[in-house]
């Protein structure tokens, strides 16, 4: 896929994305920003309003200014600077109140903003990080789903906060809610909309394993169980610019592996 491609804009009826200007590595060509609102409703609802950037911000002021609303709630997908470091700003300039699950004030369910004219429901989605959170939008059956699962690539499993354990179940039970409530998206926090979310889980969930197996058959055939000997043995396939983030999703899969009773810890 070509970074080059993904610009955002109107995506569904009821979801716009603004994409900030921080590519990296990681980022991919930004973080995206949903704007989240039925047409003609009078507020809306803004999901990671991306880097503390004020370009950004006012970007997405300008965009909820020109549809003739404002910003009845802010809400992050978890507590990532590069997702929620400009909150503040935001809420500063509409006065708008903030919402997260790393503080408690996102509650899991359904999730009732006024004047945005769209069902919400909060699912708690952990292992990228503990406080990762899913949004459903049930009138497009579109979820928001953060740095859980991208089209373009693989996400990263941040231990120490985020777990494997927790990422593979939060797998099983996106797919689950998939199949219940008929999904049609995955509106992710970097990068492409997923529109086969079923076929999309299925493979991150296997290229997990297999990660998961190369670690566990690399230690098993001598190598020492540390990051940095596993990344150079069995990564070595990824971007030298993501070795260190490579290292976090492999220490996430030896504590995996030592947990399962996969390996022995030393």
């Amino acid at each position: 896929m070509s970074a080059k491609a993904w610009l955002g804009g109107d995506v569904t009826t009821f979801a716009h994305c603004i994409v900030a200007n921080n590519p990296s590595p990681l980022t991919y060509v930004g973080t995206n920003t949903w704007i989240l609102g039925a047409p003609g409703a009078q507020g809306c609802v803004v999901v990671d309003p991306g880097p503390d950037d004020a370009d950004h911000i006012e970007r997405v002021v300008a965009h909820v200014k020109a549809t003739d609303r404002h910003v009845a709630a802010i809400v992050t997908t978890h507590a990532h600077a590069d997702h929620a470091g400009g909150v503040r700003a935001l809420s500063v300039l509409t006065g708008a109140p903030a919402f997260a699950r790393a503080d408690d004030t996102l509650p899991i369910g359904a999730f009732h903003v006024p004047d945005v004219g769209v069902s919400l429901e909060v699912l708690p989605l952990p292992g990228h990080s503990s406080d990762s959170a899913g949004i459903f939008v049930a009138e497009d059956g579109s979820v928001l789903t953060g740095d859980m699962i991208f089209a373009q690539s693989s996400t990263m499993v941040c231990w120490p906060d985020g777990v494997l354990a927790d990422y593979m179940e939060s797998l099983d039970a996106l797919a689950r809610f998939v199949e219940e409530k008929g999904v049609e998206r995955l509106l992710t926090g970097h990068g492409y909309v997923i529109e086969n979310p079923s076929e999309r889980i299925m493979r991150a969930r296997a290229h997990r394993m297999k990660r998961l197996n190369q670690v566990v058959a690399a230690v098993r055939s001598g190598i020492p169980a540390r990051a940095e000997d596993i990344v150079d043995a069995v990564y070595n396939d990824v971007d030298p610019s993501l070795a260190q983030g490579a290292k976090r999703s492999v220490n996430a899969q030896l504590r995996y592996a030592f947990d399962k009773g996969l390996l022995e810890e030393h």
